[in-house]
C-alpha cells in the first residue's frame, strides 16, 4: 500500500505544478522558441535576431527639430472669450444668483469679493439683468456700485440697453447727475447708437449740455462712426468745426478718412481750401496718408505744384516725422535724393526731430544740411540743446569738431554751456 500512497502523492504534486505553471505557458513557449532560434542561429553562423516580445508595435517617435524661434501661444479674440461659457465656480455662482435675484447677487458680490473677481462677476450679472430690465440694473449701479466696478458695469449695461432700446437709454442718461458716471454712460450710448441711427444719435449728443460730458460723447461718437462711414463722420465733424469751432474732431475724422480712401478724402479736403480751418484739414489728410503709405505720400507731395491751393512745403515736415518713426532708413534714403529747396528743408526738420531721441548726432548732421541759414540755425539750436541736456560732453565735442560757420559754432557752444 505504501507504493500506492507514493504514486498518489507524486500525481498530486505534478497536478499542482501544472496548475501553477499554466498561466505562464505562453511566455515559456516564447522563451523556448527564442532559445531554439538563438541556438539555431549560432550553429548556422548568423547574427542574433532580436525578438520583440510585445505583440503590439511601438510608436515611432518623430525626430525633434531644434530651432531658435520663440513659440508663443495664439490668444483668442475677445469676442471668442466672451462667447465661451465660464467654467469656474465663482462665475457660475454669480449667474445662478443673478437669475434668482440680481439685486441680491450684486450685494453678495460686493460683500464677498473685491478687485478683478468682483468686476467679472458684476459684468456677468449686469449682462443677465440688463437683458431683462436695463433700467433697474442701471439704477442699482448708479446708487450702489463703487469705484472701477461702477464705471465698467455702467458702461456695459448702457451698451446692452443701447442695442435694444437706445431712446429709453438716452432718457435715463438725461436724468443722471452731471458727473463722470454720466460721461461714461453717454460715451457708451453714443458709440453704439450712431452705428444704427446716426441722425438720431448725433441729434441727441448735440442736445447734451455743453461741457465735458458732451465733449466726451462727441469723441466717442466720432471714433465709432468713422470706422463705419468715414465720409459721413467727416461731414458731421465739418459742421461741428463750422458752427462750434471744434477742429479736433474734424482732424481726427479726416485722418482716418485719408487712411481708408486717400483719393476721396483729398477731394473732400480740397473743397475746404478756402476755409479758415483748411490747414488743419490738409495736415490731417497728409498725416493719414503718411501713416498708411509714407512713400506714396512723398511722391504725392512732390507731384503737387506750388500753385496748388492745398500746397505747402511744410507738409513734408509732417510726412517725415511719421515716416522716420516707422522706417528711418527708407525715409533717409528718400531724403538724400531730394533737391535743395524749401520742401527739402522742411522734410529735414521733421526727420531730424523724429530721430533726435535715438540718434542725436545723426539728427544734428542732418539739420546742418538745411539750405536756409536761419532755419538751419534754429533747427540745430533745438537739436543740440536737447542733446546737451542728456549728453553734454558728446554734444559739445560734436559742435567743436563739426564743419560749422564760426558764428553758428559759438551760438551752439553758448547753448550747451547754458545747460
Amino acid at each position: 500500500m505504501r507504493w500506492l500512497y507514493r504514486v498518489f502523492l507524486l500525481l498530486t504534486i505534478i497536478g499542482l505544478a501544472i496548475l501553477a505553471v499554466q498561466p505562464y505557458l505562453p511566455k515559456i513557449e516564447r522563451e523556448v522558441a527564442h532559445f531554439y532560434d538563438t541556438w539555431k542561429s549560432i550553429r548556422e553562423g548568423r547574427g542574433l535576431e532580436v525578438i520583440n516580445e510585445d505583440p503590439e508595435p511601438k510608436a515611432v517617435k518623430a525626430p525633434v527639430t531644434r530651432g531658435r524661434n520663440l513659440i508663443t501661444p495664439e490668444l483668442p479674440h475677445l469676442e471668442t472669450l466672451k462667447a465661451q461659457p465660464a467654467k469656474d465656480s465663482f462665475i457660475l455662482e454669480a449667474r445662478r444668483r443673478a437669475k434668482q435675484d440680481p439685486t441680491a447677487a450684486m450685494d453678495w458680490l460686493q460683500s464677498q469679493h473685491s478687485g478683478s473677481e468682483r468686476l467679472r462677476g458684476m459684468l456677468e450679472v449686469v449682462a443677465l439683468w440688463a437683458a431683462e430690465d436695463s433700467e433697474s440694473a442701471l439704477l442699482w449701479l448708479e446708487s450702489n456700485a463703487q469705484g472701477l466696478a461702477r464705471l465698467e458695469t455702467l458702461n456695459n449695461g448702457v451698451e446692452l440697453w443701447a442695442e435694444r432700446n437706445p431712446t429709453e437709454a438716452s432718457q435715463w442718461i438725461d436724468g443722471m447727475a452731471n458727473d463722470g458716471s454720466k460721461a461714461i454712460a453717454a460715451k457708451a450710448l453714443a458709440a453704439k447708437w450712431v452705428l444704427a441711427e446716426p441722425v438720431v444719435a448725433t441729434k441727441w449728443v448735440a442736445g447734451l449740455p455743453e461741457g465735458p460730458i458732451q465733449k466726451k460723447a462727441k469723441e466717442a461718437l466720432v471714433k465709432s462712426w468713422v470706422m463705419r462711414d468715414a465720409k459721413a463722420a467727416s461731414v458731421w465733424a465739418l459742421a461741428e468745426a463750422e458752427f462750434n469751432g471744434d477742429y479736433d474732431l474734424l482732424g481726427e475724422t479726416i485722418l482716418e478718412f485719408s487712411k481708408q480712401s486717400p483719393e476721396e478724402a483729398e477731394s473732400f479736403v480740397r473743397d475746404l481750401a478756402q476755409a479758415n480751418y483748411s490747414e488743419i484739414a490738409v495736415a490731417s489728410h497728409v498725416m493719414g496718408r503718411a501713416e498708411e503709405d509714407p512713400a506714396a505720400t512723398a511722391q504725392w507731395l512732390l507731384s503737387m505744384a506750388p500753385t496748388d491751393p492745398i500746397y505747402s512745403a511744410e507738409y513734408a515736415n509732417e510726412l517725415m516725422q511719421i515716416w522716420a518713426e516707422s522706417d528711418s532708413i527708407a525715409a533717409s534714403e528718400w531724403l538724400s535724393n531730394q533737391s535743395p529747396g524749401e520742401q527739402r528743408d522742411a522734410a529735414i526738420s521733421g526727420f531730424s526731430e523724429s530721430i533726435l531721441r535715438y540718434e542725436p548726432e545723426a539728427a544734428a548732421i542732418w539739420a546742418n544740411t538745411i539750405s536756409d541759414a536761419d532755419r538751419r540755425m534754429e533747427q540745430l539750436g533745438r537739436n543740440v540743446g536737447i542733446w546737451a541736456g542728456a549728453q553734454p560732453a558728446e554734444a559739445l565735442n560734436w559742435v567743436q569738431t563739426a564743419e560749422l560757420e564760426p558764428a553758428l559754432r559759438t551760438h551752439l557752444a553758448n547753448l550747451i554751456s547754458g545747460n
